[in-house]
């Protein structure tokens, strides 16, 4: 049985032998990186607790998961550009197109430019979700 192909080039869906439960998301960077920093699960799910709070802890446990949830939405669009930009270069390489049909406008018009800033961006909310991750365990007490 071939895995069907999904609407990204280049990429298949991979389906597994078992189908009872749906497959786990994978981690974005900004999930991935707050996990990290807070060390344990139960510190994870301690934050997201506090988030729903209405106190000053509640406010920047609720920046975290904002700005890590933006983060992995960055990241997400930055996959699907980059995609977009393998895509076109490896049209552009096709062995069987001649130069005719490549576009006067260059091979990948405004998506390497547009790629590149969305990188950059993706990299300054990663930045700032380190800061706000400092400011967060700075707020908590001590453990011992």
């Amino acid at each position: 049985m071939t895995n069907p192909t999904s609407r990204v080039r280049g990429t298949a869906k991979n389906l597994s032998a078992d189908t009872s439960s749906p497959a786990a998301e994978p981690m974005g960077p900004g999930e991935q990186a707050v996990r990290e920093v807070l060390g344990n699960d139960e510190a994870y799910r301690l934050l997201r607790t506090r988030a729903h709070g209405g106190t000053s802890d509640a406010l920047l446990a609720q920046l975290v998961l904002d700005t890590a949830k933006e983060v992995d939405r960055l990241y997400a669009r930055l996959r699907l550009q980059a995609a977009h930009a393998r895509d076109r270069l490896n049209d552009a390489l096709n062995c069987r197109r001649t130069a005719a049909f490549i576009p006067v406008s260059g091979v990948l018009n405004s998506c390497g430019h547009s790629t590149g800033l969305l990188a950059a961006r993706t990299a300054q909310q990663l930045n700032q979700l380190g800061l706000v991750l400092d400011a967060y365990r700075a707020s908590r007490p001590p453990t011992t």
